[in-house]
């Protein structure tokens, strides 16, 4: 694949024309939420990033990232209408979008990576800025027969304007790996690369999953992989990793069991220990772990929905829920509900802490929920103070 420069990839009046949409979109929401449609409170703000159009009828999966010069910079698949349309399945490309205003409103949308023969889309980008300055891009080519994929990295060194290629982490693989709705790459102190993954031997939809992590001690040039984690039903899967103020890794897993399931590494991801249950209640759904920036605490987003056996994915997507540890993950404490429009679904979650130390939650909206016709990519700008109002022993104002 050659080079993409931004010139090439700038978007044109009908792409200007949805960034007047967004902005005029996320100007009316933010200033009065229909009653439970999301969060009310003074310090989550929500917006669009991107609007699902009978063109381009879903977009989700983000991640950002901030650019040197201030600006955020992000990442997301966008599906076209088609045959499969917004369904899994369907043709998608990864696309970008810039932010001026600390991520209220998005602009200069443009494609990034584009599907190629022999590919069922291109999926679930992460972007990350690494210690050495430049950012690093991945994505997944989901091959046709929906049972092998190719895991694609990118290096930008003049802060995203121009991507290069570099060797894939994976490719062709024999049964699907991928990261699904949790997109994820984390620098570890050391300089360490983890990606995290799940898959299988088989179809992407019929397999059962373990997770793992692929890891790079050079940049992204070669990778090893890890001892695996395996769960019951469908497995482990949608991984999200942090690295603890003890420089243990821990992992959020999407399971079938309950609710989410944690995993530690003690060596820096070589290896993985048993996962256990976070005893937070929810369906089968992504979930999204970060550390709080000044802070030794950790905050887990997930769906904290009623498991119900019977549901195909064994329970709703809303409301979005916080939950705070202060022991490293062994205990939690649920803080507040970002969004809960029981109508509504929330999922494939990402969590960007900017420099200020606010946080850019974003993630798929469906309503109906379950729907694949309508989907909008948006995010909750949440203020740092929200979390530091709800630490144990304050008072709320």
């Amino acid at each position: 694949m050659r080079k993409l420069s931004y010139s090439e990839r700038r978007g044109h009046l009908p792409a200007i024309l949805a960034v007047v949409l967004i902005a005029a979109v996320g100007a009316v929401e933010t200033r009065g939420q229909q009653k439970g449609a999301a969060s009310r409170d003074s310090l989550i703000r929500h917006v669009v990033i991107e609007p699902a159009t009978a063109k381009t009828p879903r977009s989700d999966t983000a991640s950002v990232a901030e650019l040197l010069d201030g600006r955020l910079m992000a990442v997301y698949h966008k599906y076209q209408h088609g045959k499969h349309s917004g369904r899994d399945h369907g043709i998608c490309t990864i696309w970008s979008k810039v932010s001026d205003d600390g991520g209220v409103n998005w602009k200069q949308p443009r494609m990034l990576v584009d599907v190629t023969e022999g590919d069922m889309n291109v999926q679930a980008p992460a972007l990350l800025r690494l210690k050495s300055g430049k950012l690093m891009l991945i994505c997944l080519r989901a091959h046709k027969s929906g049972g092998s994929s190719t895991m694609c990295v990118f290096s930008s060194k003049d802060d995203g304007e121009i991507f290069s290629p570099l060797a894939p982490v994976w490719k062709r693989s024999k049964g699907q790996l991928l990261q699904g709705g949790a997109s994820s790459l984390v620098e570890l102190k050391s300089g360490r690369i983890v990606l995290p993954f799940h898959g299988g031997s088989g179809n992407q939809w019929k397999q059962t999953n373990s997770a793992w992590c692929f890891l790079s001690d050079d940049s992204g040039k070669t990778w090893q992989r890890s001892t695996g984690i395996d769960l019951p039903k469908r497995g482990a899967m949608e991984a999200s990793v942090v690295q603890l103020a003890d420089d243990t890794l821990l992992m959020s897993l999407r399971t079938q069991l309950g609710g989410p399931y944690l995993a530690r590494s003690t060596d820096e991801g070589k290896t993985w220990s048993k996962a256990v249950f976070t005893g937070l209640e929810g369906g089968e759904s992504c979930t999204c772990l970060r550390r709080i920036p000044g802070s030794k605490d950790i905050v887990l987003f997930w769906n904290n929905s009623k498991f119900n056996k019977t549901h195909h994915h064994f329970g709703d997507r809303t409301p979005l829920t916080a939950a705070i540890s202060s022991d490293n993950g062994k205990t939690w404490r649920t803080i507040g509900n970002i969004a809960d429009d029981p109508k509504a679904e929330y999922t494939n979650l990402d969590c960007f802490f900017t420099s200020k130390g606010d946080a850019i939650l974003t993630y798929m909206y469906a309503k109906p929920a379950w729907n694949r016709k309508q989907i909008h990519l948006k995010s909750a700008l949440i203020d740092r103070k929200w979390f530091a109002r709800n630490e144990p022993g304050r008072k709320k104002q």
